[in-house]
């Protein structure tokens, strides 16, 4: 076989490849915190932890949440992530630290939200 026909046969063998190793991770839909009352942290968490995917679950709603730090007490514990089915009219508002304007840092937790009539965030 001659080099141009070898090439011509693996470029698209080779787009094949990548365009099959990146399926499409059902992820929940995000929002805000809204309302909601911080706790306040002494400093900020590590970095994320990377974490390998199971295979996703029976039930075709079930997203992926990705694992993240929550504040216990004392210290940040990792909360790993899992396939989650999402109450209808849901969204997760996941956890965030931000720094105030006093230079406190404020830890809100992730979490399931869902809108109220009004268009408020509440927690289910």
């Amino acid at each position: 076989m001659d080099r141009h026909r070898i090439v011509t046969l693996l470029v698209p063998c080779a787009w094949l490849a990548l365009a099959s190793c990146t399926p499409a991770l059902p992820v929940p839909q995000v929002g805000p915190h809204v309302g909601e009352q911080p706790e306040i942290v002494p400093f900020p968490p590590p970095a994320a932890q990377p974490e390998v995917i199971p295979a996703r679950p029976k039930d075709k709603g079930a997203v992926w949440v990705d694992g993240e730090w929550q504040w216990r007490g004392r210290r940040w514990v990792w909360q790993k992530g899992s396939w989650q089915v999402p109450y209808p009219g849901s969204y997760w508002a996941p956890a965030v630290t931000i720094r105030q304007q006093d230079g406190t840092l404020a830890f809100f937790q992730g979490g399931w939200r869902t809108r109220n009539k009004t268009g408020d965030a509440t927690k289910p």
